[in-house]
Parts: structure tokens; C-alpha cells; sequence
């Protein structure tokens, strides 16, 4: 049935190809702009991120003896005055850097004023071929002073098993890292953010720490394509519906 036409065209739609396209066109459009979304809920993420690193670093030694909000302190600055616990060493393992697989070294820091300990991520180190060769990272039982900055557990790989391998010297090699495996002194609690020794500390080993991975832009980048596909189908279906008009040209003759 025809129901429109301009000049030397006809715009006869068909009832069924017409609500399926009407169906994806609203549905592309609606992903798009959940994308956009998406996209703003990154840009406000990324903010908050940002001016927390401009926030006074946050003393984990009071901090530690007084009810806090740890989840309002992700990446924010902080400070910890300690000593190293050699014998509690975790190997976090499959971190590839520069082409290279490797661990991430964690080391506890048992707090001075405080029965309490905080797990820092000393930074990136090579595995050797050969799994039974394991890096020295031994380090002194000193007094330190640290700085770093206060971040969420790693994210762990899909399928990644929680399995824990107890090697020698009380080293631990772990495909996911878990709070709850790691082995305290009695009476030891720990505190539930990692701080991420500063690249500037002589007691880590590389340490080129990226920002989180937001990226407003590729949420963006995926409303565009949403829109794309809405402009396609509806393209498509004027394309199939629209035929020229065969009247006009009748008329002339």
C-alpha cells in the first residue's frame, strides 16, 4: 500500500520489516546512549581519582587505630612507618611488563603503634623460564618510612584459580591475590587497601605504575558505532521502501 509520495517517488512500507526496524533503530540508539553515559560516569571516576592524589596523604598509622572509611581512600596518598616482615613475601604471579613475564612482589609492613599490618606492592620483577628458579627479594627487617599510594586489590583474570603456592623462606606464589591468604601473626590484623610503594623508594623494584584503565573515550567510541548501526537500518529500510514512481513519468508521455 502506498502511503506517500514526493515527486517521482513512493514511500510503500512494509508492516513487518518496518516494526523490526523500528525495534533496532530504538534499541541501537538506546545502547548509544547508555554509552555516553558510561562515558560521563568515567570522566566524574576519573576526577575523583585525581583529586584524591591531591589530598594531604592519609597517615596509615593513625588511621589504622581509628574507624575509616577505606573505600572513600582509594587512590589517595599515604604514609607508613614500620618494619618490613621478610619471612611474608607474595609472589603475584602472570604479570607480563614490556613484553616480559614477571610477578608483582608484596611485602607486609607490620605498623609501628598499632597491632596491625599493611600489604605494599614493592613492584614489578622477571620470572625466570624455569618456575622452580624464584627471584631474591629478600629485604632487612629495617625501620622504614613509606609512601606510596592506596589502591584496590589487582583485578583478577577470568578463570584465574586461587591457588597458593607455599615455597621456600615462607614465600608465597599466588594466580590471584586474596587478604584472606595471606598467613598473619596472631593478634595481626590487615589493613584492606595495598599501598603502591612510591617509584622514588629504595626497598621496590620497577615501578611504572599506570593510572586506572577508564577511558571515557572508548565508551564514546562504542555510542558511535550504536548510532552508526541505528543510521544503517534506517537507511536500509527507506532504501528497500522507497522506489520511484512510475506515475509521473506516464503523465508525460
Amino acid at each position: 500500500m502506498r502511503i506517500l509520495t514526493l515527486a517521482r517517488w513512493d514511500f510503500t512500507p512494509n508492516l513487518l520489516p518496518g516494526v523490526a526496524s523500528l525495534v533496532l533503530v530504538v534499541l541501537f540508539i538506546r545502547l548509544g546512549v547508555w554509552q555516553l553515559e558510561r562515558a560521563d560516569a568515567v570522566r566524574a571516576q576519573e576526577s575523583a581519582i585525581m583529586a584524591q592524589a591531591q589530598l594531604t596523604p592519609l597517615d596509615l598509622n593513625r588511621a589504622a587505630t581509628s574507624p575509616e572509611d577505606w573505600d572513600a581512600q582509594r587512590w589517595r596518598l599515604g604514609t607508613a612507618r614500620g618494619r618490613w616482615q621478610n619471612q611474608a613475601q607474595i609472589l603475584l604471579d602472570n604479570q607480563p611488563a614490556d613484553g616480559r613475564v614477571g610477578y608483582f612482589v608484596f611485602t607486609l609492613l607490620r605498623l609501628e603503634g598499632c597491632d596491625c599490618a599493611q600489604l605494599v606492592n614493592r613492584g614489578w620483577i622477571e620470572a625466570d623460564p624455569d618456575r622452580s628458579i624464584l627471584p631474591d627479594i629478600r629485604i632487612a627487617p629495617d625501620a622504614v618510612t613509606l609512601r606510596g599510594t592506596l589502591t584496590p586489590l589487582p583485578p583478577s583474570g577470568l578463570g584465574v584459580r586461587a591457588d597458593v603456592e607455599h615455597l621456600p623462606a615462607g614465600l608465597l606464589r599466588l594466580q590471584r591475590l586474596d587478604l584472606a591468604a595471606i598467613p598473619l601473626p596472631p593478634g595481626i590484623r590487615l589493613l584492606p587497601l595495598i599501598l603502591q610503594l612510591d617509584a622514588t623508594a629504595s626497598d621496590g623494584f620497577q615501578r611504572k605504575w599506570p593510572r586506572p584503565g577508564l577511558k571515557a573515550e572508548r565508551h564514546v567510541a562504542y555510542a558511535v558505532q550504536w548510532f552508526v548501526f541505528a543510521l544503517i537500518v534506517t537507511g536500509l529500510y527507506l532504501g528497500f521502501n522507497i522506489r520511484r514512481s512510475f506515475c509521473h513519468d506516464h503523465q508525460r508521455i
